[in-house]
């Protein structure tokens, strides 16, 4: 029997990552809802083979795509994944294990150890990041707030407990530095709009030390350092990323300054 229970994915041209992903949900769950903001590839035929449900919406932004595929789900519980990220089997055999019984009417959603890993076997890319997050919830008791431009894409808890659920969710962040480098220009832009309309103020000082702060939290207390060469590169792209976000805020900010004077 399906797991009253349906598991919804952001794409844009993820035909290489999003076969792993849908091949640990597809079988089981009630369903599959995949929301594409524009894909070129083969990211649509991929997700109706898995027997997926293929929704095109245009992008604006992080939160407001996983909002919109949320309210596209049928079933209260849903477990919101994006394409990049594989569940481990030990993950998949507790969730099934977890709907197997009630669950308590007070439980909002579960977290999962969410862990950083290499897209390929032999790949230069090694990082001992964890963290625990929230994916697994009740529509009822948690929501994502859809926030044009933000990148807070988290479930909120409205009310109601968060348990521990035992499990990985493997996060295939890298394919290659070049597509490294083209998400985080966009993320760095789409953080820059909803900081600049925040009205949040950047001092020339917080931009004169966030490269040099973020590349050594990266380099140094993530360990990229012992990855080599490609960590030096994923540590500058990094930093760029949190570097840019704010100089692209502050430029918002004077443009509108300079369009209120004229």
């Amino acid at each position: 029997m399906k797991l009253p229970l349906s598991v919804y994915f952001i794409t844009q041209d993820e035909e290489a990552r999003l076969p792993e992903s849908l091949a640990k949900v597809a079988g089981w769950v009630d369903e599959i809802i995949v929301v594409d903001s524009g894909s070129t590839d083969k990211t649509k035929d991929i997700a109706e083979e898995a027997g997926a449900r293929f929704v095109h919406h245009e992008w604006e932004g992080f939160a407001c795509q996983k909002a919109y595929a949320a309210s596209l789900c049928r079933n209260d519980w849903v477990l919101d994944l994006d394409a990049d990220e594989v569940l481990s089997d030990a993950l998949v055999a507790n969730i099934k294990a977890l709907f197997s019984r009630p669950i308590a009417p007070d439980v909002a959603g579960f977290r999962m150890r969410w862990v950083l890993s290499p897209p390929l076997p032999g790949h230069p890319f090694r990082h001992d990041k964890t963290k625990k997050i929230l994916r697994l919830y009740n529509r009822n008791r948690a929501v994502i707030k859809a926030e044009k431009d933000s990148n807070n894409d988290r479930p909120q808890v409205r009310v109601g407990r968060v348990l521990d659920l035992e499990g990985d969710v493997l996060h295939r962040t890298l394919i290659s530095l070049e597509q490294m480098e083209r998400k985080y220009c966009q993320l760095s832009t789409e953080q820059a709009r909803f900081i600049a309309n925040r009205g949040r103020s950047i001092s020339g000082a917080r931009l004169f030390v966030e490269f040099p702060l973020k590349f050594l939290k990266y380099y140094l207390l993530h360990k990229q350092i012992l990855n080599g060469w490609f960590g030096l590169s994923v540590s500058i792209t990094a930093a760029n990323r949190n570097f840019m976000r704010l100089a692209k805020a502050k430029e918002l900010q004077l443009l509108e300054q300079l369009e209120r004077k004229q």
